[in-house]
């Protein structure tokens, strides 16, 4: 069997004050959206079991390498001092990054804010190819580079957004699609997300809705967002918020289809008019490009079929159908 080479850490425990804990150097903290007061309940129930690996800085500070959320948790819970594996000097940023890497994902699943952090700060120290092969399956992702595309954006997105994201208002896909517009606009559509909470398709759909017409009317997205249908709807006390989602996405849609709208509209009346009957249906070619209509009859017996049959021979000469086919 052979011998497997197990590095070592060259760790010294030591106690420090917590005010020379640097709290603001965030260089290797990976954590985010945490509650850190299950971990207080913990400490305060049987005390800290896995101190806090730090690092000595060029003055009296030390840099947190691991358990940033421990360290938080102590300071609430009004410790002034606590005793921490202390690493060597010689250990470098990399060494860290992939201590404190490896420290987390040994007992948790990365959120995915943390895995775009982990991507991000990988970055500095390999390339995207050996961040695919060596760290995406780490991180429970797929090795492949569009895995990486879809996560690598979403940490420098605005705190809010990446807590929708947490929430599972604001979907991984439609955050990359957000990623890529300006601030401003992140900041309506964003918000109109939270509100609304679509489905992943959905959310696409009226992102797509809105950039277009933003773009064919030249408005900018907080524009078309403000318009005032849109807005009133959001007011409006009597709708629930499927039924402000609906009302939304219908009313983007007509913006961006006018003629479509219009035919359908259109279609829907004089089939109205045709009062047919529960088990007959009358369907348009899509988008009205094409001149194939279909009919499907619902029937149970014989008697059934006859009747369907008699309802549409009944039909043929009525404005109505005429005005459907002919136009």
């Amino acid at each position: 069997m052979s011998k497997i080479k197990i590095p070592f850490m060259g760790l010294k425990a030591k106690r420090i004050c917590l005010e020379n804990l640097d709290l603001k150097d965030k260089t290797f903290l990976l954590s985010y959206g945490y509650d850190i007061n299950p971990l207080k309940q913990s400490i305060g129930r049987v005390g800290l079991l896995n101190p806090p690996v730090v690092r000595k800085k060029s003055d009296a500070t030390h840099q947190i390498v691991c358990g940033f959320k421990r360290v938080l948790a102590l300071k609430s819970l009004g410790v002034s001092s606590i005793i921490c594996n202390v690493l060597p000097p010689k250990k470098n940023d990399e060494e860290c990054l992939l201590l404190n890497l490896y420290d987390n994902v040994s007992h948790r699943e990365f959120n995915p804010i943390e895995k775009s952090t982990a991507i991000n700060k990988l970055k500095n120290y390999y390339t995207e190819e050996e961040i695919v092969r060596k760290f995406l399956p780490a991180i429970k992702l797929q090795p492949h580079i569009t895995q990486l595309k879809v996560f690598k954006p979403l940490c420098k997105l605005e705190k809010g957004i990446q807590t929708a994201i947490l929430e599972g208002r604001i979907s991984e896909h439609t955050a990359i699609r957000l990623s890529q517009m300006d601030r401003a606009s992140r900041r309506v559509l964003g918000k109109l997300f939270v509100i609304l909470r679509l489905s992943v398709s959905k959310q696409i759909e009226v992102l797509e809705h809105v950039s277009e017409i933003a773009m064919r009317e030249n408005l900018s997205v907080e524009n078309v967002i403000g318009m005032q249908k849109i807005s009133s709807v959001f007011k409006n006390k009597k709708l629930n918020q499927h039924q402000k989602g609906e009302t939304v996405r219908k009313y983007l849609r007509e913006l961006r289809y006018p003629q479509l709208t219009e035919k359908e509209k259109e279609f829907n009346h004089n089939i109205k008019k045709l009062k047919l009957s529960p088990g007959v249906s009358f369907k348009a070619p899509p988008f009205f490009e094409g001149d194939h209509y279909h009919i499907s009859l619902c029937f149970k017996d014989m008697n059934g079929l006859k009747k369907s049959l008699q309802e549409l021979e009944s039909l043929l000469n009525d404005r109505p159908l005429i005005n459907i086919i002919e136009g």
